[in-house]
């Protein structure tokens, strides 16, 4: 009876050693997604093919612009569609519509940002003299408790007045680059909202066009990924720049309310570093609390109690609610994916660093599916 009873399973044991079997592997097969997208970047940049992409995609920009814009606002091409019974008709409305919102957050952004930089450029010194304040009461304390770093303290304060007088120097030349920039690069928006228009007017046909391409016996196959695609990276983007949207506006009305200069200022660029996945809110946070510090200890602490509040919200009920199982790519899958795209593309890579990875883990869990049927 003894003997018995010790050749019995234990299924409860065994269920969690196949779970965790289960989320290894999966793990793994997420890991070696991130890896063979770094090699065929390191590849692509050692055999010189990195570059040549890079001018190719700067020329063929306007209908790389006119197809993102034509896939964003499909679905709402589509809903009105149905009332006005034109697709050209109702791509026209919906480009419109869009226009008008892009110049109007424009007409109320680009202004309030622009005085807000000039203020901040203004205050610089202010910051600088407080921090160096701060810096000397802090080392002569040290010395008071017998610990000389004068040699140190000089080396400190002297970096600190360098970078004080180069931002100072260098902001203002660089918001009128980047508005150049941003005036040169019109023309080939304004091509691509123009591409966009036809993309939308005759997206199912192109689609069909593109499948085409593809010997007969694959074009369901074709489809049916590209549709999985389309809802996935879909998902991806309309959650993340929804839940970015949300910490824009929640960080600029509590950096007003605490009192730190140029509330709109850093709440933009908190909402555009949410962009970047698990790093990006810190990177944002981390530099209004600083400038909130300089201004004073209270307003400082007000900054960091917002960034903080605001956080909780996003990660305990924005992503939940908005973001739900949008990417179900797993978090170091993720974090290795940043590391690399961040290193080879900078901020523009990492922010696009999900939803390539999720292009990824949908193309390879349909070819996991045809093999596995096969």
């Amino acid at each position: 009876m003894k003997n018995k009873k010790d050749k019995e399973i234990n299924t409860e044991e065994l269920n969690e050693v196949i779970g965790l079997s289960k989320k290894i592997l999966k793990l793994l097969y997420f890991v070696f997604i991130a890896c063979l997208i770094l090699a065929i970047i390191i590849a692509a940049k050692q055999l010189t093919v990195m570059t040549f992409i890079i001018d190719l995609l700067k020329v063929i920009s306007p209908f790389f612009i006119g197809f993102i814009l034509a896939w964003l606002l499909k679905p709402l091409a589509e809903r009105l569609n149905k009332y006005v019974k034109n697709k050209t008709l109702s791509a026209i409305m919906v480009f419109a519509v869009f226009v008008l919102v892009l110049l109007g957050i424009l007409y109320i952004f680009v202004p309030t940002v622009y005085n807000e930089v000039n203020e901040l450029v203004g205050l610089l010194p202010g910051f600088v003299e407080s921090i160096t304040k701060n810096i000397n009461n802090i080392f002569k304390s040290l010395a008071e408790s017998g610990l000389n770093l004068a040699d140190f303290q000089h080396k400190l304060l002297t970096e600190i007045t360098s970078f004080s007088a180069d931002i100072a120097k260098s902001l203002p030349n660089t918001i009128i680059n980047l508005v150049v920039s941003l005036f040169g690069g019109i023309g080939t928006f304004l091509m691509g909202l123009i591409i966009g228009v036809y993309m939308l007017i005759d997206y199912d046909s192109i689609s069909e066009h593109f499948k085409k391409l593809f010997p007969k016996r694959m074009q369901k196959d074709v489809h049916n990924l590209a549709a999985r695609m389309s809802i996935e990276v879909r998902r991806c983007v309309n959650g993340t720049f929804l839940v970015a949207l949300v910490v824009l506006v929640c960080d600029s009305i509590g950096f007003a309310l605490v009192g730190l200069n140029a509330p709109l200022l850093f709440g933009l660029l908190c909402g555009l570093t949410d962009l970047i996945p698990f790093i990006g809110p810190y990177i944002g946070g981390a530099t209004a609390v600083i400038v909130g510090l300089t201004q004073s200890p209270l307003i400082g602490i007000g900054t960091l109690i917002i960034c903080v509040i605001v956080q909780i919200f996003e990660n305990y009920i924005l992503q939940p609610i908005i973001m739900s199982k949008a990417s179900q790519t797993h978090p170091i899958a993720i974090i290795i994916a940043l590391l690399v795209f961040g290193h080879f593309f900078g901020i523009l890579g990492m922010i696009l660093a999900a939803p390539i990875l999720t292009i990824a883990r949908v193309i390879f869990d349909f070819a996991k599916e045809k093999l596995a049927n096969r």
